[in-house]
């Protein structure tokens, strides 16, 4: 009987979901980039007119 491929392919598909199930678990609540507090500001502010 082929009971140790059967575990091999067992593992080995556990281990796929386990690596995309990785790959896609991003924290949905943490900004994806965080802005360089030393930039040059790209958009200055408005001076209120005069």
């Amino acid at each position: 009987m082929a009971v140790r491929p059967l575990l091999i392919g067992i593992v080995f598909v556990a281990i796929l979901v386990a690596i995309i199930l990785s790959i896609t678990w991003i924290d949905k609540t943490q900004p994806l980039h965080q802005p360089d507090p030393l930039a040059p500001a790209t958009n200055p502010a408005l001076t209120p007119a005069q």
